[in-house]
């Protein structure tokens, strides 16, 4: 591996509009052919111009200099403006400082435990409810399990009882808003105002949930009652200023929040699953340790600390399987990056898939090992690379959910392995699809057998 601090590579630059149609057919594809013909540093220009970097220390920079030299005003984030307004994943300067330090208390460690009994209640629901699957021995869709397991999480968290009500629209809704931010930002077709059919549908999509959450908050005010995130958002008050949220930024970052947090842990689930099916010597090890922190029970909040092995699974699977795989920002100005001057307007990209797999920082990275996670095996190896592990980004725009994910993910996993084996069926044709996270195409068809 290399150290933390390596060399920067040269800059190369593609031919022009090279094979310019793979941005559509298969991004992920197209970047993996981009590094390995031209390296790991990359000027590609085309329908959209762009640096590629696939360097460590290079990505690192450029995500800890967000808001001082770089940003999201990139005609990709535009698009992801049009689906979810400003809220926290698309906002900038002063407005995401104000969103940030208002928002960040609610998802500390010790501020989501409360919601621990909604994902296992909802994670126990479904089980019960594969109880026939497993009984039939039927083949069903881990995918679309898995995202509506984690929707109703995030939607209840959220809204509580209020998304039983709303879950067949906020369902579609978000299968809308997915789509359309998983599309190429091609010029003019990327414009909300043109009337092709997807922007249609989104803007439709947008109506009806701007309505819902308008009558949603007017319901709410004044009821102590829930214990939810909106009702949250709602007491927020600025310190400086005492302002609150208006309706609208509550509605963006609810929206963000439901959309973003439940595919992304959806898709890391799936994937995890499907890793554990392939091994099983992981598998079996990481049984053991649920049955010896849980004698069978249901895993207590206060124990999840203990899984210690199941945690570095879910780091290894994301490792190999970044949900959301691709990041880019915005040159602010002309700046320095590598030894190269890049000019103001440029956009910056890298693939997390591409710098997980990167064999610059990661031994034998195509084989899942959760032991290189593991803090002896660290030790001895001279540690992961932590700037060449980006499940959820880092420098001032971090996942600000990321204690919510892991602590989500682990309950479930935890809870399913408990009572299922889950196995690919045997006739499953691997392929990826790129959606706005990478996820198996078609779903992942899976068969129970029980414990």
């Amino acid at each position: 591996m290399m150290s933390e601090i390596d060399e920067y590579p040269k800059l190369c630059k593609a031919p022009l509009f090279y094979r310019q149609w793979e941005i559509i057919s298969d991004p992920s594809r197209f970047i993996n052919v981009l590094i390995r013909e031209f390296g790991d540093f990359i000027h590609y220009r085309g329908l959209i111009n762009f640096y590629l970097i696939n360097n460590a220390t290079l990505i690192k920079k450029v995500l800890n200099e967000t808001h001082r030299n770089f940003d999201k005003n990139t005609v990709i984030y535009n698009r992801f403006r049009n689906a979810f307004g400003n809220g926290l994943v698309t906002a900038e300067g002063a407005h995401w400082r104000r969103q940030r330090k208002l928002i960040q208390p609610s998802f500390k460690p010790i501020s989501i435990e409360k919601f621990s009994r909604i994902m296992l209640d909802s994670s126990n629901k479904t089980i019960e409810r594969w109880e026939n699957f497993c009984k039939s021995k039927t083949t069903f869709n881990l995918t679309e399990e898995m995202n509506m397991l984690t929707l109703e999480i995030a939607g209840k968290s959220l809204l509580s009882d209020g998304f039983n009500s709303a879950a067949r629209d906020i369902i579609r809704w978000t299968h809308v808003i997915n789509k359309y931010s998983a599309g190429v930002p091609f010029p003019i077709f990327s414009k909300k105002w043109f009337p092709s059919p997807l922007n249609l549908k989104l803007r439709r999509a947008l109506r009806e949930y701007r309505s819902f959450m308008s009558k949603t908050i007017e319901n709410r005010k004044g009821n102590e009652l829930e214990e939810d995130l909106l009702s949250v958002f709602l007491s927020m008050r600025d310190e400086e200023t005492g302002q609150s949220m208006n309706e609208d930024e509550i509605a963006e970052e609810v929206l963000g929040m439901i959309v973003g947090g439940q595919e992304t842990s959806a898709t890391a689930l799936v994937w995890t699953l499907y890793e554990l099916s392939l091994n099983a010597e992981v598998e079996e090890k990481l049984l053991n340790e649920i049955m010896n922190v849980t004698a069978g029970a249901q895993i207590d909040f206060s124990r999840i600390g203990e899984l210690k092995y199941l945690k570095v699974v879910i780091q290894e699977s994301m490792r190999l399987h970044p949900p959301f795989w691709f990041e880019n920002r915005n040159a602010m100005h002309d700046v320095e990056l590598g030894g190269v001057n890049i000019q103001k307007g440029s956009m910056i990209a890298f693939s997390r898939y591409a710098l997980h797999r990167n064999t610059d920082y990661w031994d034998d990275p195509e084989t899942f090992n959760p032991n290189r996670f593991d803090e002896e095996s660290s030790r001895e190896n001279n540690g992961v690379n932590s700037s060449a592990y980006l499940p959820f980004s880092s420098g001032p725009r971090v996942c600000i959910g990321r204690h919510f994910a892991m602590m989500e993910m682990m309950i479930i996993l935890c809870s399913i392995l408990q009572k299922y084996k889950v196995r690919v069926n045997p006739h499953y044709k691997h392929k990826v699809v790129i959606n706005l996270t990478m996820e198996p195409k078609g779903g992942l068809p899976v068969i129970l057998e029980r414990r």
